[in-house]
């Protein structure tokens, strides 16, 4: 099975949860507690993490171990150095 690199799981994760537009909602912090598949691999020559949410929610002594990922979204507005 092809895991993602683990960047773009964790920038997935992030993206869903921006509300649909028009429904008036704002996130302003969110806390996020994840379980993800961790591997390594060598992509051009290069050590590369992969991380993907696990393919079964079931527990068994044959499916690879879970680490679990804890996560804190915040807003931060970004300041102009003129003010």
């Amino acid at each position: 099975m092809s895991r993602p690199q683990l960047h773009h799981t964790l920038t997935d994760l992030v993206r869903a949860l921006e509300p649909e537009p028009g429904t008036g909602l704002h996130i302003g912090e969110a806390d996020l507690a994840v379980p993800l598949e961790l591997a390594t691999a060598t992509v051009d020559g290069r050590l590369v993490v992969l991380g993907g949410v696990p393919h079964s929610r079931w527990k068994a002594g044959f499916l690879p171990a879970t680490s679990t990922a804890r996560i804190r979204v915040l807003v931060v507005q970004e300041v102009d150095d003129d003010g």
